[in-house]
C-alpha cells in the first residue's frame, strides 16, 4: 500500500506540483483520480489536490509540500538557511499570486474550464505578459528560481509554464523569455517532470 494518496487529476498544475514534490523526495504515493467536485468529503473547499497520509487529510498544495518537508526524508524543497528559505517562499508565492491570477486563469478560460467574456480573458493574458519577464530575469541570475538548487518554487512554476507552448497566445511570451526556456529544458529532463507529464492534456475550447 502506498504511503500517501494524492487526490487530483494530472492536468491540474497544483496536483502536478504535489506529485513532482513526492517524486523529488522519494515518497511512495498513489494518485487517486478525482475532480474538485468529487473531493468535498475530504476538503470542504472542494479543491484539488488533497493528500491522505493514514488518517490525516490535508488540502492546499503549499501545506502539502510543507508537510512533505517536515515528515519525510529526501532532498530538501526548502533550504535550512532562513534567508534562502524565505526566497523560496517569495518565489513560490509570486507564482501563486501573479502567474496564477494571469496565466492560469487564461489557460482555464481557453480550455473551457472558466467561462468568461473574451475581454476578461485578455486581461488575464496581459497579466501573464507583464509578470513572466520578472521570472525570466530571476532565472538569468540563478540556475533555479530561488537559487542554485531545485526548490518548491520551481515545482510551482514548471507545471504552469509547461502549458505555454500549447496555446498560441502564450507561446510568444515564453519564446521571449530565454532564461525561462533554458530552465524549462533542464526541468523537463528531471524524472519528476517525466513521471508526471499528463498523458492527455486539455484541448482548446471551441469559440
Amino acid at each position: 500500500m502506498a504511503t500517501i494518496k494524492i487526490h487530483g487529476v494530472p492536468p491540474s498544475t497544483f496536483t502536478r506540483t504535489v506529485l513532482m514534490a513526492a517524486h523529488e523526495k522519494g515518497i511512495d504515493h498513489e494518485l487517486v483520480l478525482a475532480r474538485p467536485s468529487e473531493v468535498q468529503a475530504l476538503n470542504p473547499m472542494s479543491k484539488i489536490p488533497v493528500m491522505q497520509h493514514g488518517e490525516f487529510t490535508l488540502g492546499e498544495s503549499i501545506a502539502i509540500l510543507r508537510y512533505f518537508e517536515r515528515v519525510f526524508p529526501g532532498p530538501r524543497l526548502w533550504p535550512d538557511e532562513p534567508r534562502a528559505a524565505a526566497a523560496v517562499d517569495q518565489w513560490a508565492s509570486a507564482v501563486s499570486d501573479s502567474l496564477v491570477s494571469g496565466a492560469l486563469l487564461f489557460i482555464a478560460a481557453r480550455f473551457g474550464f472558466l467561462p468568461v467574456p473574451e475581454e476578461m480573458a485578455q486581461k488575464y493574458l496581459e497579466k501573464a505578459r507583464r509578470v513572466v519577464p520578472a521570472f525570466d530575469r530571476q532565472l538569468g541570475r540563478s540556475r533555479y528560481l530561488a537559487g542554485e538548487e531545485l526548490s518548491a518554487a520551481d515545482l510551482y512554476l514548471f507545471p504552469l509554464l509547461a502549458y505555454f507552448p500549447d496555446l498560441p497566445e502564450l507561446r510568444p511570451i515564453l519564446e521571449a523569455a530565454p532564461n525561462c526556456r533554458r530552465w524549462m529544458g533542464e526541468m523537463a529532463t528531471r524524472p519528476s517532470a517525466r513521471a508526471t507529464e499528463p498523458v492527455q492534456k486539455p484541448q482548446v475550447a471551441a469559440a
